[in-house]
């Protein structure tokens, strides 16, 4: 049994190394910077809807106008909210002026950079992202 840990431990160091090195995954990698076992259960408790939200906040995959613009769905990638920049997960959750007394209220700060998103507990996110009322 102590040698399954130990290969265990050693697949799973090894696949943190080709994720660290990856030059892809840009978005994910400025919110998933190490393992959380907290996170993950927190996730895994989600029902479908929010765990498809989630999933696209820390990816970057989210249904927000930049993206539908890059698959080719949306022709205009302004927010909606505010009319002022591209809608980004970034500008969503750390920038929307149409969102500062929300984000506020929720994340404590009425602007954010992507290292202090970085910072925030999930379910923060989440929650925000769920009051803008674009999902």
């Amino acid at each position: 049994m102590q040698q399954i840990l130990i290969n265990y431990a050693i697949k799973c160091r090894e696949q943190w190394k080709q994720w660290r090195e990856a030059t892809k995954f840009r978005q994910a990698k400025q919110r998933l910077r190490q393992a959380n076992l907290s996170y993950t259960k927190y996730a895994l408790r989600l029902c479908r809807t929010d765990l498809r939200i989630l999933i696209g906040l820390l990816t970057g995959h989210a249904e927000l106008n930049r993206h539908l613009t890059l698959m080719q769905i949306r022709t205009d990638t302004v927010c909606p909210l505010c009319q002022e920049d591209e809608e980004t997960v970034l500008h969503l959750l750390g920038e929307c002026s149409a969102l500062v007394v929300k984000r506020t209220n929720i994340l404590g700060s009425p602007c954010l950079c992507y290292d202090e998103l970085g910072k925030m507990h999930w379910c923060a996110l989440l929650r925000l992202a769920k009051a803008s009322q674009r999902f």
